[in-house]
């Protein structure tokens, strides 16, 4: 469970990535507001977030146990990911990013401490092992499912297949 917590937090810090330029672009900046610029800073409320999940809930786990606190974690990180997609401002997207990048947080050092407390000495050093490469496995998935909206939103091999397109402004969503 704290590798598949793990890979998907992985997955949507790269979606995250991916697509960030395009979100601020399609959200209500202020003024003539650089949407690059606004990339950055967005990029930088989700770290600062999670850092804050990384303290807070690194001692919540400590007190009602890791497990349902990293399900905490993985459920806040969902479903603020999700949220973001209804964004209409900068303001409320930065909001959704801060608290996905709590959930974020929290997830990396929940998953490491579950793992190396619930695992005989002799099986922790391959099981962490296994869950550092789990986040390997986010970013590849994220980069070929980034791959496959390319293809829907370009009309590549799908439209001729006659499979549904997304239009290019609202990719990100």
């Amino acid at each position: 469970m704290a590798s598949l917590a793990w890979m998907f937090d992985c997955f949507d810090q790269q979606i995250f990535v991916l697509f960030r330029e395009d979100a601020l672009k399609s959200l209500k900046l202020p003024g003539e507001a650089d949407p690059k610029v606004y990339a950055g800073y967005a990029t930088s409320i989700f770290l600062i977030g999670w850092g804050v999940g990384g303290l807070v809930f690194g001692s919540i786990g400590d007190r009602i146990g890791r497990a349902k606190t990293l399900s905490l974690t993985v459920l806040l990180y969902s479903l603020f990911t999700g949220l973001s997609a209804f964004s209409v401002s900068w303001i409320d997207f930065a909001i959704y990013r801060f608290v996905t990048g709590v959930g974020v947080g929290g997830v990396f050092g929940l998953a490491v401490a579950l793992t190396a407390d619930t695992l005989p000495d002799r099986s922790r050093p391959g099981a962490l092992g296994v869950l550092q490469s789990t986040s390997t496995l986010g970013n590849i998935l994220a980069a070929l499912s980034a791959l496959w909206l390319g293809n829907l939103v370009f009309g590549g091999p799908t439209k001729l297949l006659g499979f549904w397109e997304i239009a290019p402004e609202t990719k990100w969503r």
